[in-house]
């Protein structure tokens, strides 16, 4: 409401008398004005644009200046402010012309008493327009606010009628305005979600004010769109009735999308698209449940492929990738309706096998699996056969819940596995046995590292034509404090296993360094062999722990010899040639151990910076009797020395292997007719002899 008590005006007159009549009279109606004059065009837009009045008060004419004049200044600096002509020699006539000109009103001086009532009413009359202006700019923000936002905003009468949708939510449901004002909104909405809006959201909203949750919305094509989604109802003030339901809602495809997503990767393997662990888990929940209740059996198959790594390692991981895909296809075709095949991880699988009449029905579903894949399979043009070793458990007599179904399954795999692999067997209890002294052996080995209960033997390496020692290989022992000696065949595979293989190799490696030097020292010229793991390779910082050792020691880099297997330098062929060229870099040798048991061939020999071969003993054993080891050691002699590599056999036991060797012209050989390993303190005399032969061989123990 206009403050009445200081009313700003502008009164655009010649006359002070005049002026100071119209205040008086304004005065007398209660208002109390502040007013300023201007006689002239230049006067008038100074003091409009200075500080523009609340009223203008204009005499109709006046010399060099009229009421018509100022009216269109007035028009143009400040049109929302009244303005009154108030003259006393305008006409009816030219008062109707003033007013559709755009004049508030005209008073005649005459009759000052309707002064203060016409400016109270144009007063009143502003600033209901400025009301009204700003309430529509504010319409008109608000409405481009809801034009520019990406979310649906609609609104729908009390009956449910469109009455209202933006751009967005025009374009999110397909329709124009035109086709969907006035129409029912639950038409937007498919069946199940318009029963939400009709039941349950909108009476929520009348009784609560807000309703919100998720729904969906049909689109131009009828398609459903999933849209998270909030409704207000809004009311009238005092009566409380329900004007008018807005409605915000935003599509959700891509977050429903994302969550299927990950609900499927948790559930699924992202490879093979076969269920993983973790859904196995529930499923075998619900199948112990309802053993449970009837009385009948489930069972856990485990399968595990037969050197699937080597395979990966020949035709490269995609190639590896399509295998376990197109070996799951077969096993989930050849599983019953019921059961459910799973993929743990790489090349293990799990079979589910439900409502067993006895236990050893689940031996028919491991047939089923093992025939479906003994079909041999192309991989790459060629054919190629594949066995698996399948282990099973039952539920109640190997266990009651899933965890332990599957360790005793996996407990079974592991021992065909041991057995060569191609086989079945159901869970033994004396297998758990095994399984707790490896997990016993592993804890005893992280304490025998730290309480320092390992050590290194050494074994000499011969030359075969003269029997002089040319080095020595380190091989790690752990003396048990209980047990006794633990074969290396036992710990080696553990510490692989556990990763324990890093800290053990950096020790041996340090150890076997540090005794060389001591040797060199007392002037034995010898070259020192150190066994390397795959992962010890492969591990960070590798090639600068061999360096540290070195230099500590003062020891020439060509004195040490890297021993490593076809394996460690098949896998990633990329990062083993590198981590080669950085060895070689440093000036060390490099032995390609237990060569001809795995995949190498000529050509890729020949691509490798290394500098011995060695062969491995299961070919030495049988290799003086003739037949296919001999043509095999023949062939790896020839090779190795075709690239210009020493060759060295190893388990050399008679002499009847040592002369075969010695006319294959292999170059040097170790083995127990020579020597075998002891610790450093037991290999004094023989290095001071240096030199071995069958005459002057260790006696075996």
């Amino acid at each position: 409401m206009t403050d009445l008590a200081a009313v700003r005006v502008l009164f655009v007159e010649d006359s002070e008398d005049d002026v100071d009549l119209a205040v008086r009279a304004l005065k007398r109606e209660g208002l109390t004005p502040v007013w300023r004059v201007a006689s002239a065009e230049a006067e008038m837009r100074a003091l409009l644009r200075e500080a523009p009045p609340q009223a203008i008060l204009s005499d109709f004419s006046m010399p060099g200046f009229d009421g018509v004049q100022a009216l269109r200044i007035a028009q143009e600096l400040a049109p929302s402010v009244p303005f009154i002509f108030l003259s006393g020699t305008i006409g009816e006539e030219r008062a109707i012309e003033a007013i559709r000109m755009g004049a508030t009103d005209y008073v005649l001086k005459n009759n000052l008493r309707r002064l203060g009532y016409v400016l109270k009413r144009a007063l009143a009359e502003a600033e209901d327009r400025e009301r009204v202006r700003k309430a529509e700019e504010e319409r008109a923000r608000l409405v481009e606010i809801l034009e520019a936002t990406s979310d649906y905003v609609g609104m729908s009468d009390p009956e449910g009628r469109q009455i209202y949708i933006n751009t967005a939510g025009s374009r999110l449901i397909g329709r124009s305005p035109e086709a969907i004002l006035g129409q029912p909104i639950f038409d937007i909405y498919p069946a199940w979600a318009r029963d939400i809006i009709l039941h349950e959201a909108r009476p929520r909203a009348e009784r609560e004010g807000i309703w919100e949750g998720e729904t969906a919305m049909l689109d131009g094509e009828g398609r459903e769109v999933p849209v998270s989604q909030v409704i207000i109802a809004h009311r009238r003030e005092g009566s409380g009735e329900v004007r008018f339901f807005s409605a915000i809602a935003r599509d959700i495809s891509e977050r429903k999308a994302y969550e299927a997503q990950l609900k499927y990767l948790a559930n699924y393997s992202p490879l093979t698209g076969l269920p993983n662990r973790s859904l196995l888990g529930d499923r075998a929940l619900q199948a112990i449940a309802h053993a449970r209740r009837t009385g009948r059996s489930c069972g856990v198959v485990v399968v595990n492929i037969d050197r699937f790594k080597r395979l990966n390692q020949s035709y490269g991981h995609e190639a590896g990738n399509e295998l376990l895909k197109a070996l799951a296809g077969r096993m989930e075709a050849a599983v019953r309706a019921g059961d459910t095949i799973a993929h743990l991880g790489a090349d293990s699988f799990a079979v589910l096998a439900t409502d067993l009449a006895r236990d050893d029905d689940v031996h028919y579903v491991a047939r089923k699996v093992i025939d479906a894949l003994a079909t041999p399979m192309a991989l790459e043009g060629r054919p190629l056969h594949i066995t698996a070793s399948v282990g099973a458990s039952t539920y109640p007599r190997d266990g009651e819940d899933f965890e332990l179904l599957q360790r005793n399954a996996e407990a079974a795999m592991h021992r065909v596995k041991a057995q060569g692999g191609n086989g079945f067997q159901f869970y033994a209890a004396a297998m758990t046995q095994g399984a707790v002294e490896r997990l016993e052996l592993e804890s005893g080995l992280r304490v025998a590292i730290a309480q320092k209960q390992l050590l290194l033997h050494y074994q000499p390496q011969v030359a075969i034509d003269g029997g002089a020692i040319v080095g020595v290989e380190a091989l790690m022992r752990w003396e048990h404090p209980e047990r006794g000696p633990i074969s290396p065949a036992q710990f080696i595979p553990i510490a692989e296993e556990s990763g324990l293989i890093e800290p053990l190799g950096v020790w041996a490696l340090t150890e076997a360094v540090r005794q060389l030097a001591e040797w060199r020292a007392a002037g034995q010229r010898l070259r020192m062999a150190v066994n390397v793991s795959a992962r010890q390779f492969r591990s960070e910082g590798f090639v600068e722990a061999v360096a540290r050792a070195l230099h500590a020691h003062a020891i020439e880099p060509s004195c040490l010899e890297l021993e490593l297997t076809e394996s460690a330098l098949i896998d990633d062929r990329v990062q083993a040639d590198r981590l080669l060229a950085e060895l070689k870099n440093l000036g060390v040798l490099i032995a390609v151990d237990d060569f001809g048991t795995g995949y190498s061939s000529l050509s890729y020999l020949s691509g490798l910076p290394v500098d011995c071969v060695k062969i491995d003993r299961a070919f030495v054993t049988q290799a003086a009797k003739g037949g296919r080891d001999a043509a095999i050691v023949q062939a790896i002699v020839s090779l190795g020395h075709s690239l210009g590599l020493r060759v060295l056999a190893e388990g050399i036991e008679t002499a009847e292997q040592l002369e075969f060797l010695s006319q294959q012209g292999c170059d040097e050989g170790q083995g127990y007719l020579f020597a075998r390993p002891s610790p450093a303190s037991g290999l004094g005399a023989l290095l001071a002899a240096g030199r071995l032969g069958p005459n002057t061989i260790q006696e075996k123990q």
